[in-house]
């Protein structure tokens, strides 16, 4: 480059270039990934679920092009050979009809004037209008809904003229039916029919039907109504003026009725007209409601279905071509877009609808086994009624799970139709002629050969992925078990089911007409009036009611209806509406509302039938509470009842009984029914029911009711005035009336008695009870301390206590403990002064005085000693013992003398100093040795002992006696010496074998060393017996520090038991302090008790057993040492 070239850097000017402005062109955005990824997975999705939804089509549904075309096969196939069946049904007709009239010439031949094929029929029976044959190859008979047909000239007596005398047959007449259908235009209208039967002359009633006579009397039974009844009137008493009821639908606030005009009402639960509709030309046979209750569907026999909303103008119609009997709307109708619905009839075909967007799809769910009867569409199940029985099928998948096939000789649908009705989801009652059957839809799981094959691995594969993908395995599968059959004695012609009970309709035939109903009926007769049955589940009747239907005998079985549905309704108790249930049974000119009594009316119908008792029951079981919110006052219904009783029934006991119960506290009443019952003379039997006390009544009722007593029976007021507390009536005024008629009867005294008694007046009420003889005066007196008040009547109450003893002596006295006890109120002077002309009371009184204190007798000791000797002998001794210084000898003696009581003159003797004088007594006059013995050892006196012995030589029994009693108080030898030679003394030997043993025994104990003991100082000591039969003081053969330290004991003389407390306490004295306590007795008798003795001896004896046991006897000992022989 050449160096002189410059170069001129260009730079920006000033404030820089200028914007430059251009219009901008962004490029077009497409679909991002995000967007192209969700719809690749949304598309994949709906391929895969549309290739499910064909799998599903394909494996349970016939492929929709074949069912197309198989379902137009049979349309045409249809159309082509109904002319053919329909001449084959006319050819067939007509050869019957030709078989029947020649079997009626032959039977009628010798019958005048009979002509053959003419039928007679009796019109005594409502014809409902615009009737259409249903079946074309149908009988005559049954063409026509005649109840009673008879043929001219079967000899009959009692035939209406009509009926014995045809008209012509050129005279039209509306009795007489050809072989032809009616049409609607043929067909009567209601007001003809309506006169046809009101000319009709009356229903004769056979007197000899048993059943119907024996219904009459139940009829006369007073029997509560299970349900109250009533007609819905309104607009409905318009609307079948004209026309009749065909069908009838129940909803929670509407019903719906399909007429035999064709015409569809809407009427509120009142019987207001709310809708009508005009759909249907012919009669409509069945009609319902959604179970939203927005929607209404109905069935013609013109084939029509239709639909129509009840808020809106929606509306559906749908032409079959064929007589449609049953239509069924899917759960939730009025809030689902598909509006499908089942319907069915004469065609034999049932027909699923639903909506779809461009129309209603039509499928064939079932056809070829005979017309269909009804539906019923619950939940997911769908049941209809043929002729071959009852089918159920699954809603959503169309799949058929059970038939019940239809019982043996079912009558033809026509006559007596089959009616269903489901309970729940899973349960369906069945009801056809009399019987009524309970399916139940179960499910089961899988079989284990299926779980087995789930079990199994496959291999995956595109198909099976969509088909798992779009069906997903059915682990349960559904099935029908038939639960229950029950057998009923009437036709059931409407069932439904209310709370935990089956509520059927039942209608009344003859039992040999319903026991021969079969498919070869032609004509269906109640007997008795329909009734509404409750069944429960175990198929006990729980309750029948008769409906009161007018002109029940002119509607066959097919024309009554029956639904069921719920309505609120308020309780008083819980304060709230609770659903309560409500029954409709259509006739074809009535309308029945049905509802269940419940406790209220069950207690407004007992009081109207005066059925107080079960009504008070009743509201006892409801509380006092619940029954006054349900509008009853108890007391009220109570007071009702004792009015009924008293006034209609006259029934006084039960009233009377019943006063305390109802009346309770309530004043006012009893006194309105006391006076009640005193105006009907009924005062005994009042009585014993009328309070003294809670509630305490008016003083003006308790004499009102002792003045009736006063007049009609005295010995009940008596009774009366003993219970009753005085303060309740007026006493004077009750004892000035008594005293008006007292007079001498010993009732009224008795009543005075007690009135003084209860006013607190005992002085004067003695007085009437001693004049009655009573025995409660002693009691009377003690209690009211009146014994001063009839201090100078003794003699009186002598004779009363004798009177209520039954006897002169009486032992037990109420008379002398009372004067014993008051003895400052009736000094001892003067009872006994009173007592005289009564010796026995003497007795009594003073042996009572004596017992409480000894010196309130000494003035009357003389005299207590023959009172004694007269009435009291065993008393006699002690007392002569204890009070010998109060009484005299002498005249105690004569006294016994007198009497002949030698033990006490041999006492008193003793006492006087005749000791010779006393023994001579026991030996002469009760000549008794031991009596004899002791008194001679008790006066320790040798002279009594001569005197004894001297006695004794020549005499057996007083040698023996000493011998044995004796021995140890003299010499044997001054006893025995004196016996003379040949004396016989029985007993001899023991008693001087005793008599030797006791003087060896002594002996012994006087020969033993005695050097530190001394027997007289000692006379009793413990001693020790060897079975050698030695004997030595224990003091001897142990030295005084070793042996027990045994204290002096005197021998105690034997006591007899009338010893004397003096004689107790002489001895006390001679025994001094050397006794030991444990040989001293109670110190009352202070006498020597030999077992307590030897008791006290042996104790100390025995702590030197052993010291005995080793060293034995010491006299064998000392002979043993000295080698003395044995």
């Amino acid at each position: 480059m050449s160096e002189g070239i410059t170069y001129k850097q260009d730079l920006p000017p000033q404030g820089g270039y200028a914007p430059i402005r251009y219009k901008r062109n962004l490029p077009v955005r497409g679909p991002s990934g995000v967007f192209l990824l969700f719809a690749t997975v949304g598309v994949s999705v709906f391929g895969f679920w549309r290739l499910g939804q064909g799998n599903i089509e394909r494996r349970y549904v016939p492929c929709t092009l074949m069912n197309s075309e198989l379902a137009r096969e049979r349309a045409w196939s249809r159309i082509y050979l109904t002319p053919l069946l329909l001449a084959e049904t006319d050819r067939d007709m007509f050869r019957r009809d030709r078989a029947s009239a020649l079997r009626e010439n032959l039977l009628m031949k010798d019958v005048p004037n009979w002509e053959v094929g003419k039928s007679v029929y009796n019109s005594k029976r409502y014809t409902p209008n615009n009737y259409v044959v249903i079946v074309l190859h149908a009988e005559r008979q049954d063409k026509v809904q005649e109840s009673d047909q008879s043929y001219h000239g079967v000899g009959e007596d009692q035939a209406d003229e009509s009926v014995a005398s045809p008209p012509p047959h050129d005279a039209p007449s509306a009795d007489t039916r050809t072989n032809e259908p009616l049409l609607d235009s043929d067909a009567p209208t209601t007001e003809q029919a309506d006169k046809d039967a009101t000319s009709s002359p009356p229903e004769k009633v056979a007197p000899s039907d048993e059943r119907l006579s024996a219904v009459y009397d139940r009829e006369e039974t007073l029997e509560e109504p299970a349900f109250h009844t009533s007609f819905l009137q309104a607009s409905v008493q318009d609307i079948l003026v004209t026309d009749s009821i065909s069908s009838m639908a129940v909803s929670l606030h509407h019903v719906a009725l399909g007429l035999q005009s064709g015409m569809i009402y809407v009427l509120s639960r009142t019987g207001h007209l709310e809708k009508g509709f005009r759909f249907h030309s012919a009669p409509v046979l069945d009609i319902v409601f959604d179970s939203t209750g927005e929607f209404v569907g109905s069935a013609g026999m013109d084939g029509l279905v239709a639909i129509a909303s009840l808020t809106s103008s929606e509306q559906y119609e749908f032409d079959f071509h064929r007589p449609m009997r049953s239509i069924a709307l899917e759960p939730q109708f009025g809030s689902r877009s598909s509006r499908a619905f089942v319907c069915g009839g004469m065609s034999g075909v049932l027909v699923y609808r639903e909506k779809r967007w461009f129309g209603h799809k039509e499928t064939v769910l079932h056809n070829g086994e005979g017309p269909i009867w009804t539906v019923a569409w619950h939940g997911r199940w769908i049941a209809w009624a043929n002729d071959r029985g009852v089918r159920i099928m699954e809603a959503t998948m169309h799949e058929m799970i059970a038939l019940i096939s239809a019982p043996p000789q079912t009558p033809r649908p026509e006559l007596v139709r089959c009616t269903l009705h489901w309970r729940d989801s899973h349960t369906l009652l069945i009801a056809q002629k009399d019987r009524v059957t309970v399916a139940s839809i179960r499910t089961r799981s899988k079989s284990t050969e299926e779980e087995v094959r789930a079990a199994i691995p496959t291999v995956p594969t595109f198909s099976g992925l969509v088909s798992s993908f779009a069906l997903p395995a059915r682990e349960q599968r559904d099935f029908v078990q038939v639960t229950d059959i029950f057998q009923l004695d009437c036709v059931v012609t409407g069932i439904a089911w209310s709370m935990d009970a089956m509520i059927t309709l039942a209608y009344l035939m003859d039992e040999e007409e319903l026991a021969a109903l079969d498919s070869k009926t032609l004509q269906v007769h109640a007997c008795h009036p329909p009734e509404i049955r409750s069944i429960n589940s175990q198929g006990e009747e729980l309750e029948s009611y008769a409906l009161d239907v007018p002109d029940y005998s002119k509607w066959h079985c097919n024309d009554y209806h029956l639904r069921a549905s719920l309505e609120p309704k308020w309780d008083p108790v819980l304060e709230e509406d609770v659903p309560s249930p409500v029954f409709f049974v259509a006739t074809p000119k009535r309308l029945l509302v049905l509802r269940p009594r419940d406790e209220r009316d069950h207690i407004q119908w007992l009081l109207e039938h005066h059925e107080y008792r079960e009504a008070l029951e009743a509201l006892e079981a409801l509380g006092s509470g619940p029954a006054a919110a349900l509008g009853f006052d108890m007391a009220a219904v109570g007071r009702s009842y004792l009015a009924h009783l008293i006034e209609d029934l006259h029934d006084y006991t039960m009233a009377a009984q019943l006063f305390p119960l109802l009346l309770r506290s309530d004043t006012a009443s009893w006194e309105h029914f006391i006076f009640l019952m005193l105006a009907h003379d009924q005062v005994k039997t009042l009585l014993p029911h009328v309070p003294i006390k809670d509630p305490e009544l008016d003083e003006v009722v308790y004499d009102m009711i002792l003045v009736h007593l006063l007049r009609t029976d005295e010995q009940v007021l008596l009774t009366t005035l003993r219970t009753w507390p005085g303060h309740l009536y007026s006493t004077q005024a009750v004892a000035k009336a008594i005293e008006d008629q007292a007079r001498n009867s010993r009732v009224f005294l008795e009543c005075l008695a007690q009135l003084y008694r209860a006013n607190q007046k005992p002085g004067q009420a003695l007085l009437y009870l001693l004049r009655l003889r009573d025995p409660s005066v002693f009691d009377f007196i003690r209690d009211n301390d009146l014994l001063i008040d009839v201090q100078h009547r003794i003699g009186t109450l002598v004779e009363l206590d004798q009177d209520v003893a039954g006897t002169q002596e009486p032992k037990d006295s109420a008379l002398v403990p009372l004067l014993v006890k008051h003895m400052h109120s009736v000094p001892i002077q003067r009872a006994m002064h009173q007592f005289e002309p009564y010796p026995w009371y003497q007795y009594l009184y003073l042996d009572a005085l004596f017992e409480k204190d000894p010196s309130l007798v000494v003035p009357y000791a003389n005299q207590l000693v023959r009172l004694y000797s007269d009435f009291s002998y065993t008393k006699l001794m002690p007392f002569l013992r204890s009070m010998s210084s109060v009484y005299s000898f002498k005249e105690a003696y004569r006294v016994c003398e007198e009497r002949g009581h030698v033990p006490e003159m041999v006492f008193l003797r003793g006492r006087t100093g005749d000791l010779p004088g006393a023994l001579n007594l026991i030996l002469d006059r009760l000549n008794d040795v031991e009596m004899a013995i002791e008194f001679v050892q008790q006066q320790d006196d040798a002279d009594l002992w001569n005197i004894l012995l001297a006695h004794s030589y020549n005499k057996p029994d007083y040698v023996r006696g000493l011998l044995e009693h004796a021995g140890g108080e003299m010499d044997p030898v001054r006893l025995i010496r004196p016996i003379e030679h040949g004396l016989v003394i029985p007993g001899l030997r023991p008693a001087l074998i005793k008599t030797l043993t006791n003087f060896h025994l002594q002996h012994s104990l006087l020969s033993c060393g005695m050097t530190q003991f001394h027997v007289m100082d000692a006379p009793c000591a413990p001693i020790a017996l060897f079975l050698c039969m030695h004997a030595a003081h224990l003091s001897c053969l142990q030295p005084p520090a070793a042996g027990p330290q045994g204290r002096a004991i005197s021998r105690a003389e034997p006591i007899t038991a009338s010893t004397t407390r003096l004689y107790a306490q002489d001895r006390e004295q001679k025994m001094g302090e050397e006794v030991p306590e444990d040989l001293v007795g109670p110190e009352s008798d202070m006498v020597v008790q030999a077992p307590v003795a030897a008791q006290a001896l042996t104790r100390l004896a025995l702590p030197h057993q052993k010291a005995l046991a080793k060293q034995g006897c010491p006299v064998c000992a000392k002979e043993k040492a000295y080698g003395l022989p044995d």
